[in-house]
């Protein structure tokens, strides 16, 4: 093996494939059982296939547009290669993958993507490692039954559908869980990736995730959080004006004004005596 990182005892395998397959059939294109180094990387603005991964054991990073994921051991890897992505390894690792096409797969991709992002977690999962290693072992005694590993691939995309359907109840789980955090410390000094950090997930994907759910981002939600407290603050309470920036996350009261301001379209001061004006 020539690629920087990849280590003795890898194997790769290619295949051709009919017309039959290209026009009718999902495909691969090439496979193998990869052992790397952290010294390994893949980045591509564009290549014309798909990709699946398994990883064995280890680490590693994937990067896709403008998210990031990590995928550890026995996660499954699914990525659109047509766009610009790279992974890399994090550490000692052994993966085994395929290269494929077929004419339904970014239809799939698309749809999986949107519910899960790109990596995929195979606990009690079998079916899926099973699928590729087939593929992978038909790549290597060089005797590929297109029929047979079209179906394998088609079970993969399947499965990974099944797996994503359970997530999006986890995930939803995630969220909830991510909005308990932030109600809890939204008087701290929290970001995105404190947030993120908190429920396991990548910020990039979690914010996401959390957009989806709740039509906002992270940061959006916590704003709104700190504003709607300082309202009932100002109208409840005798604290002042800089307490009350202090006690919701604010670091100074100029910040907390302007963001009152936008947000509400009074001043903090203005605010308080008009609710008092109609509390009276």
């Amino acid at each position: 093996m020539k690629e920087k990182g990849v280590l003795p005892g890898s194997k790769l395998f290619f295949h051709t494939a009919s017309n039959f397959a290209k026009q009718a059939l999902y495909y691969p294109f090439s496979g193998g059982r990869y052992i790397i180094s952290n010294s390994y990387e893949t980045k591509r603005d564009y290549f014309d296939q798909f990709l699946f991964i398994h990883i064995i054991k280890g680490k590693m990073e994937i990067h896709y547009k403008n998210d990031e994921f990590i995928g550890d051991e026995n996660s499954f890897i699914f990525l659109n290669c047509h766009e610009p992505h790279l992974y890399k390894a994090l550490e000692n690792t052994e993966y085994h993958w395929i290269h494929f096409k077929g004419n339904a797969t970014k239809n799939y991709y698309d749809r999986l993507f949107e519910n899960n992002g790109c990596v995929f977690s195979l606990k009690n999962n079998w079916q899926i490692p099973n699928c590729l290693d087939r593929i992978i072992s038909m790549l290597e005694n060089e005797r590929v039954d297109e029929h047979e590993s079209s179906v394998m691939i088609h079970q993969i995309l399947l499965e990974l559908e099944k797996i994503s359907n359970q997530d999006e109840h986890s995930l939803e789980g995630t969220v909830k869980q991510a909005i308990a955090f932030i109600e809890g410390h939204y008087g701290e000094k929290i970001d995105l990736h404190a947030i993120a950090s908190h429920v396991n997930v990548s910020p990039f994907h979690f914010s996401r995730v959390f957009k989806k759910h709740t039509n906002f981002t992270p940061h959006q939600y916590l704003i709104n959080y700190r504003i709607n407290t300082a309202k009932s603050l100002l109208f409840s309470s005798n604290l002042s004006i800089n307490e009350i920036a202090l006690k919701c996350g604010f670091n100074n009261v100029a910040y907390f004004t302007t963001t009152f301001k936008n947000q509400t379209n009074f001043s903090p001061k203005k605010y308080r005596d008009y609710m008092f004006r109609k509390k009276s």
